[in-house]
This record gives structure tokens, sequence and C-alpha cells, in this order.
């Protein structure tokens, strides 16, 4: 087998050497690499700022918080929160910690309070009250019942439902009790014209209703009604007065 031949020891060094200043190019290409990459982020951050963290601040000093770091507030949106005061901030985009160019927009929601609240008393008051009463608190009106009642006057509320002072969430509903006033039976009246005036009475009497009698000259109709008011039909409260006519 014929011997390994290898290349003048000028060629080696010459082949080492190249294979150096490659191995230094692109150490050098990856330097510069790095090194503009650096400048691009160094540059791009001179105009940007943290973000700093607003979460639980009044929107007043949320805002005077963020101008300070050179961003610009902006309220979009308000919620119910229990933890979180009303008029304080539950939320921000971007969130802390974040770097956003100077003058960028911060979005901010700011708590409506508790949903959580107590049923006010509408009871004793007109159904008008208790409606304006119910919006200004944030409960809405529910169904109303009407019954007559004695003890209360007409239209007034007598009860609610849930009761005054009880717990309840924003926007819940509030049923009512409305009176409508004392009971007035009412009856129809008979026709009496043409019945002996006793007859009349007692029937009146048996009604319930008092008669005050008047006479007139009918000589063909003598101890008879002859007219009456109110008329038949018509209707009159128990315990009320009727006139009747009787001929003489």
């Amino acid at each position: 087998m014929p011997p390994v031949r290898r290349p003048p020891s000028r060629l080696r060094r010459f082949i080492a050497g190249l294979a150096k200043a490659a191995a230094i190019c692109s150490a050098l290409f990856a330097l510069a690499l790095a090194s503009g990459f650096v400048a691009m982020q160094l540059a791009m951050d001179k105009d940007r700022v943290e973000v700093p963290r607003v979460v639980g601040l009044d929107s007043v000093a949320a805002s005077e918080l963020l101008k300070e770091a050179g961003l610009t507030p902006r309220i979009v949106a308000e919620e119910f929160s229990a933890k979180i005061p009303k008029g304080h901030v539950t939320s921000q985009r971007p969130s802390r910690g974040t770097r956003a160019k100077l003058g960028s927009e911060m979005r901010l929601i700011l708590s409506r309070g508790s949903d959580q609240l107590e049923v006010p008393n509408v009871a004793g008051g007109t159904l008008a009250q208790a409606q304006r009463i119910l919006a200004e608190t944030g409960l809405n009106l529910g169904r109303i019942t009407r019954i007559h009642s004695d003890a209360h006057a007409r239209e007034a509320i007598i009860a609610q439902e849930p009761s005054a002072r009880a717990p309840a969430i924003r926007g819940a509903t509030v049923n009512l009790l409305q009176s409508l006033g004392p009971w007035e039976e009412m009856m129809t009246m008979p026709d009496l014209r043409g019945r002996e005036m006793v007859t009349a009475l007692n029937l009146l009497r048996e009604l319930q209703v008092e008669a005050r009698v008047s006479f007139e000259a009918s000589p063909s109709r003598q101890g008879v009604v002859v007219a009456q008011d109110p008329p038949p039909g018509g209707k009159v409260k128990v315990g009320a007065q009727v006139q009747i006519t009787v001929g003489e």
C-alpha cells in the first residue's frame, strides 16, 4: 500500500489561517448583530416607561400617577365590586410592569361599589313614591296586588316583599300590596213603583237602605209608590238614603 502524502507544511498553515479568519469573521458578525439588536432595544426604550400599578386607587389619584409616568389615563367602564370601594380602580390595561410608549392610553375600569343593598321601607306611601324610592335605591318594581282595606286609605301601600331592611341584590324586584280603600257594598234598586207604601218600606229595609218618603196628590193611586230616586236598576250604597214618592 503506497504511503499517504500530506500537504506541504506551508499549505497546511495557509488552510489553518483561513479557518481561523472565517471563525473570527463569524464571531465579529454575531457580535455586530447582537450589538445592533441591543442598540435598537435601547433606542426603542428611550420612548417607553414602565406602567405603574393603579388598581385600588381612587380615580383622581390613579390619573395623576399615570400622568406623572407619561401615560394617558382613560376611564372606559364601571363594574360592581364587593372588595373595591366605589370610584376606585378595579382593573387596568396594560397591566403593571408592562413597558408602554410615552403618551399611550391606559384603560381603567372603576368600581360602582357593592351590588348588595338594603331594601327601603315604602309602606304607607303612594305607588308613585314607592316607584321613585325603589328606582333611586337600584331596585325594580315587581307585582302589585290590590285589596280593600278599612285601615288604609285608597292607593296607600299596605305591605311589601321583601320587607324593609332585608338584604337584596341590586336590580332585584319588590312586590307591593296596595289598598283599594274601604269596601263599599253596592246594591241595585228594585222597581218600587206601583207597590203599596208599606211593602216598599219593608223591601228597602231588607236591602239595608234608608227610605225618605214624600207625598204628592194622586187620587187614583193613593198609598202607592208613584216615583223613586234612584230609579229602578240604579246603584246605591248599602246604608244610603233613597227617595220614594207616594200618592195621596
